[in-house]
């Protein structure tokens, strides 16, 4: 199978917030789209489109409304700060990100006081908020040094993780690369408890005593059922999955140490793998533009990930060495990135990309990684199709209501096709 083009922009040249306001009552907030693919479609593994509810947490509820509006707000310093420095600190900077603090401080004072005022809010429409109160005052992508910084050293390790993960036999490979992306998943600058920890250390001691504390079970524990799936029981042979959808998350460990090697020892077995990413920076999520440097990077130590690459496009041949004669290995599966069609933490699956649409009609198995992605939003959806959700859990309050745990729990879910669809 020929590889779709799957690194493009899905329709928009520039990222820009001008246009149509969000909702007609936006206007005087000065609120732009927040969606910025022209063409997005209802993700096709969606077991039911119609029940399908992307918050996890409901608002309506006066006591999660009053608490996470407390959340943003006391985050909003710290992330102000961020965004001056990215852009150099400079006397303009500053001025925007005053403006910046007292738009977004103006909405979340109104929702406090009008809940209903921007229509159904839920969890994923307040972190859009702010990231498109961000891109109104021209912070397009306020973490670009921080996330670049965080490559840069997770990809000097990364030699290290793959010859340790290729010294292992499958089962005990499996469970590593599990305990990785969960641990991984420590970084994300949205979270308190998590900025707290980036003062106190570098990424790479945080992950290797995130990993180093990574012990079963966890709160959410099914990793013997995907154990069992992918590697099978009783001496029977599991058919190998044609392709996985990998929705990543932040840049730097999460991604590079985490859901690549994830990724790597899918297309070792026969799997073509897509990683699915934002279209548009928010917070320090990994976009669809930044991966492919990513996956370049990360090739130059694996020949599974360089020919993986090059079949989906992401590198070129000339890469290869001659005398190399794995890429006629049988098992050799294209990896490709898609856009998600947002730019935004969390992901509203009835709105993607017609990028990511066409990519899931051939994948029998979807992976969601992250608190966006995967608790926030999409906890409870159920697909046509597997599903894998991966996530730790940076928040207490969050731990308590959705998987009555602590801060730093872990949610393995794993899913067959729904009923449904059976």
């Amino acid at each position: 199978m020929t590889p779709s083009k799957t690194t493009g922009l899905g329709g928009f040249d520039v990222p820009s917030s001008r246009g149509s306001p969000l909702r007609s009552d936006a206007s005087a907030l000065n609120i732009g789209v927040l969606h910025f693919v022209p063409t997005l479609e209802v993700f096709p593994l969606l077991a039911d489109p119609k029940m399908y509810e992307p918050n996890t947490i409901d608002l309506s509820d006066q006591g999660e409304r009053e608490y996470w509006l407390k959340v943003l707000s006391e985050h909003l310093p710290d992330l102000v700060d961020t965004a001056v420095a990215s852009e150099g600190g400079t006397e303009d900077a500053k001025r925007r990100g005053d403006a910046f603090a007292r738009a977004f401080s103006a909405h979340l004072a109104r929702l406090m006081e009008e809940p209903a005022a921007y229509g159904k809010l839920g969890l994923a429409n307040l972190l859009e908020l702010r990231e498109e109160c961000l891109r109104e005052f021209q912070f397009l992508d306020a973490y670009r040094s921080i996330k670049q910084r965080e490559n840069e050293a997770s990809l000097a390790v990364l030699p290290d993780l793959l010859e340790e993960l290729d010294s292992m036999n499958e089962e005990a490979r499996l469970l590593t690369l599990i305990e990785g992306v969960l641990a991984a998943n420590i970084f994300d600058w949205g979270s308190r408890a998590c900025v707290d920890l980036y003062r106190k250390g570098t990424i790479i001691e945080i992950y290797r005593m995130s990993r180093n504390k990574m012990q079963r079970p966890w709160r959410v524990d099914d990793f013997d059922a995907f154990k069992e799936r992918m590697l099978g029981t009783g001496g029977k042979q599991p058919h190998r999955h044609k392709r996985a959808l990998l929705f990543v998350d932040n840049s730097g460990a999460d991604v590079i140490l985490g859901m690549l090697p994830l990724a790597r020892e899918f297309l070792r077995r026969g799997t073509e793998v897509v990683l699915v990413a934002n279209s548009l920076p928010a917070l320090n999520d990994v976009t669809a533009m930044e991966l492919p440097d990513i996956v370049a990077g990360a090739a130059k130590h694996c020949d599974i990930l360089r020919r993986a690459a090059e079949m989906g496009g992401l590198l070129v041949d000339a890469m290869v060495n001659p005398g190399d004669g794995s890429k006629k290995d049988s098992t050799s599966a294209p990896l490709m990135v898609v856009e998600n069609g947002c730019g935004s933490p969390c992901i509203d699956l009835r709105q993607v990309s017609s990028e990511l649409a066409a990519a899931a009609k051939d994948a029998d198995l979807v992976i969601l990684e992250g608190m966006g992605r995967a608790l926030h939003t999409n906890f409870n959806a159920q697909f046509k199709c597997e599903s894998l959700k991966l996530a730790m859990v940076k928040n207490q309050r969050l731990a308590d209501k959705l998987i009555k745990g602590n801060i730093y729990d872990c949610v393995c879910r794993y899913e067959p096709p729904s009923v449904s669809q059976m």
